[in-house]
């Protein structure tokens, strides 16, 4: 309920969440970007369709689509309740450097109000625990860098 209604108050929302599934209104951007992840490099691919006022953008990348595609019946965090997945950590890693790369490189022309790419006077709102690292590579990344 949160991003449709600071749309609606006038601000300029994006959510970003993995690609799980193929979700029928998203469009691949064709726009794809490196995140470091443990000792490797891995490209994620970003989809994005438009409702209720707010850009909804989804991290297009292997470790999450596996989750669902018949490997782990669907289970998306851990095997059982109260177990995690060895991968989850790097997952949510890639999740959270590519949810800081989308809105400098994607070029979204959504509605009459909003075009281009969001740039970098954004606030983030990392609202769980997959987002958890968010803050932390704002400071140790970005910050760093003057951005």
């Amino acid at each position: 309920g949160l991003p449709p209604a600071l749309a609606a108050r006038g601000h300029r929302v994006m959510t970003i969440s993995p690609r799980y599934d193929q979700y029928k209104d998203a469009w691949d951007t064709s726009v794809a970007v490196e995140v470091k992840v443990g000792d490797s490099i891995e490209i994620v691919r970003f989809f994005h369709c438009y409702k209720r006022g707010v850009d909804r953008v989804f991290v297009d990348h292997p470790m999450f689509l596996e989750k669902v595609w018949g490997k782990t019946a669907s289970k998306i965090y851990g095997p059982k309740a109260g177990l995690d997945y060895l991968d989850n950590e790097l997952r949510f890693s890639l999740l959270c450097q590519a949810a800081l790369e989308a809105p400098k490189v994607l070029n979204l022309n959504s509605s009459n109000y909003f075009s281009g790419p969001y740039g970098e006077d954004v606030l983030f709102i990392a609202n769980d625990w997959h987002t958890a690292l968010i803050p932390c590579y704002l400071k140790s990344t970005y910050q760093s860098r003057g951005i």
